[in-house]
């Protein structure tokens, strides 16, 4: 009789237990079917979810920031993401992380909201070293980082040719293969553009630069992702050129110094580069084909850093400063006179803010050798 008990009430357990777990796959599945019936109802008509939708459906926000953790291949949520409908907002999100150069945040700005909005925009940034010109664009990055590739051009080749990268290759992100809208931000242009002949005195960066004709013109160019083949329409693409063209910058500064205009008039003050914006005859002068030079809407040009400008820069809002500082996870304090001379330093070496923040950065690393166990440093 106990055996008959003990059988009657395990079989009442068991039954109980797949009860239970047949009510938990119930509800997991009619969890599934809502979830799935929801995201039905809020898809977006695109299957990959890119930066436009983000923008315009996104609210305004009084205080940008960046987004943190995002990748190109990331999927995004619309009613998640702080977005930027207007240029201005764009432009005062810039304000935040690049000192000065207003115009060439101005244009930018301007860029990437034609570019969200389907109007294809080609332009070349043009100023010295450390100015800034590609800083504006991995800080757009931040926030469009589907939209916005950045690539190296000093590697660009031309076709047939083995190793380094053609220009096909550039268009191997998402927001280009699958035709979103995309902005392609080229650094180092001014490589890519240098003159450089072969054995048989044949001007390799003509070709290579022929070979871009097409694909800034906008055109239809077969790439192939993890053994996928997508056909790309470039016209959906943007192409930044970012360059320093310094020789072309030079020559011109010691071209116009000292130059008379018009008979008596007297001779102008000395010039140094980048005073005088080099235009689209300097481009071609330097190497640029006309061809090439034509498929660009815009000549964006950004201006040397002036002394005060290191100066005041060193404990701004988003400075380099406060950048170390957040790496190094510690409190940096440089005293007037440090700064001043970190700053002059910076000026004349004509490297750009990269010079200043390194020599910062040696600083607190000596500093930190002494006393490794300190979260403040007095430099």
């Amino acid at each position: 009789m106990n055996q008959f008990i003990m059988d009657v009430r395990n079989a009442e357990r068991e039954e109980s237990e797949m009860s239970t777990v047949r009510k938990n796959q119930a509800a997991k599945k009619n969890h599934t079917v809502n979830a799935e019936k929801k995201q039905a109802e809020n898809k977006s008509p695109l299957a990959w979810y890119d930066d436009r939708v983000k923008t315009l459906k996104a609210p305004a926000s009084d205080n940008p920031c960046p987004a943190p953790g995002l990748t190109e291949f990331d999927v995004f949520d619309p009613d998640g993401f702080t977005g930027y409908d207007t240029p201005k907002q764009i432009y005062n999100y810039l304000n935040q992380y690049v000192w000065k150069q207003d115009e060439a945040k101005k244009a930018a700005a301007l860029i990437v909201y034609k570019c969200l909005h389907g109007i294809k925009d080609n332009a070349m940034f043009i100023g010295p070293t450390g100015c800034g010109k590609t800083h504006i664009w991995r800080c757009l990055k931040e926030i469009f980082p589907s939209t916005i590739a950045i690539v190296d051009g000093s590697s660009i080749s031309q076709e047939g040719w083995k190793g380094s990268t053609k220009w096909k290759d550039l268009l191997k992100f998402p927001a280009a293969y699958l035709n979103h809208g995309a902005i392609l931000v080229v650094d180092e242009a001014d490589k890519m553009l240098t003159p450089k002949h072969n054995s048989s005195d044949e001007n390799v960066s003509h070709n290579v630069q022929a070979e871009a004709l097409k694909i800034m013109e906008g055109c239809s160019v077969q790439v192939e992702v993890d053994s996928v083949t997508y056909e790309v329409d470039t016209s959906k693409i943007s192409f930044v050129l970012c360059g320093a063209f310094s020789s072309k910058a030079r020559s011109l500064a010691a071209e116009h110094s000292g130059k008379r205009i018009g008979f008596g008039a007297a001779a102008e003050a000395c010039i140094k580069p980048y005073e005088k914006a080099l235009d689209e005859q300097d481009l071609i002068d330097f190497g640029v084909m006309p061809e090439f030079m034509g498929r660009i809407q815009q000549i964006v040009s950004l201006k040397p850093m002036e002394l005060e400008d290191y100066y005041e820069m060193i404990g701004s809002f988003g400075s380099v400063l406060q950048r170390i500082e957040q790496q190094y996870n510690a409190a940096i304090r440089l005293s007037p006179k440090r700064q001043r001379e970190v700053a002059e330093q910076a000026y004349r070496s004509g490297l750009g803010v990269r010079d200043m923040e390194n020599r910062i950065r040696r600083l607190v690393d000596n500093e930190m050798f002494e006393h490794w166990d300190t979260y403040e440093f007095e430099l």
